[in-house]
């Protein structure tokens, strides 16, 4: 892993996996569950999912420097469970398909951003990638704990996990 490409890859991929292992875990639950408001800053499961996308869709917009026309983390893309999942595999294919189509060079590329707040700053493409993981992480984690709080068993998607899935399913191992 010479250039990093293969870990920012690796986790781009865990991340996907892990969403399709969320919703997966979500799409079980009484949809009642699903939209309840509980004591959290995202209000509920549903509004988190939407945060997320929402999310990554300013951070790619960002690194592709374009408008994202998002003005809200806490509002909803979409109003259907449904289609807010297809929207979430899109984004987490076009994710990686951009990074794909990235050299090394564009990867150490310093990105200035503006958020939502007004807040500015300046990452590498590698580091606003890493960023969106360890975010979905976190808030996976916020939606765990909402799982527990409707009485369920949310799903586990840490990273041996992962390896395991992909190992015993004969994918290309992570380097």
């Amino acid at each position: 892993m010479k250039d990093g490409r293969g870990h920012i890859r690796n986790l781009l991929e865990y991340n996907g996996w892990a969403n399709d292992q969320l919703y997966a875990k979500v799409s079980e639950l009484p949809p009642v569950e699903v939209t309840k408001e509980r004591k959290t800053v995202l209000k509920s499961i549903f509004v988190s999912l939407n945060h997320l996308l929402s999310v990554d869709m300013i951070w790619l917009a960002h690194m592709q420097e374009r408008s994202h026309g998002i003005s809200e983390l806490r509002g909803t893309i979409h109003t259907e469970l449904g289609d807010l999942w297809q929207s979430r595999q899109r984004m987490d294919s076009e994710m990686l398909e951009y990074f794909e189509s990235l050299e090394i060079e564009e990867l150490e590329e310093i990105v200035n951003y503006e958020l939502i707040g007004g807040n500015t700053g300046s990452l590498s493409r590698a580091n606003c990638f890493f960023h969106l993981v360890t975010h979905g992480s976190y808030h996976r984690g916020w939606i765990a704990d909402m799982f527990g709080q409707a009485g369920s068993v949310p799903p586990i998607i840490d990273l041996p996990v992962y390896e395991r899935f992909i190992r015993e399913n004969n994918l290309t191992p992570m380097s």
